[in-house]
């Protein structure tokens, strides 16, 4: 419901990627790589609240790494949102990484 929400309320200024329980680290870092930015130039992983903890961490250690890779055509952040995060605050911190011309390689965790 979150990243329908965060779709909803930021439309095309960036390409959102939500990582989700069942989903391979692989699969998830594949797409953030493939993933087209077009005339945006931002790239937003919302790691959902259902993450194991394992993956949570491989996919929050490639945020920086990432960011050093795609780098300048593409800026990448992400949301992790943990179980207890209202919608609003994610919405808030997922507008915040979309539109900061200058921020990539960052994390915020609502908690």
């Amino acid at each position: 419901m979150i990243p329908a929400a965060i779709a909803a309320a930021l439309g095309e200024c960036v390409a959102l990627v939500s990582a989700e329980a069942g989903r391979a680290v692989e699969q998830v870092v594949a797409e953030l790589r493939a993933t087209r930015t077009d005339e945006r130039d931002a790239i937003l992983l919302l790691i959902g609240s259902d993450v194991p903890v394992l993956d949570r961490a491989l996919l929050r250690a490639a945020i920086g790494p990432l960011a050093v890779e795609l780098a300048p055509a593409k800026r990448i952040n992400a949301v992790d949102i943990t179980r207890d995060a209202a919608e609003g605050d994610v919405i808030a911190a997922a507008r915040f990484l979309a539109t900061a011309g200058s921020t990539t390689g960052q994390l915020i965790e609502l908690r």
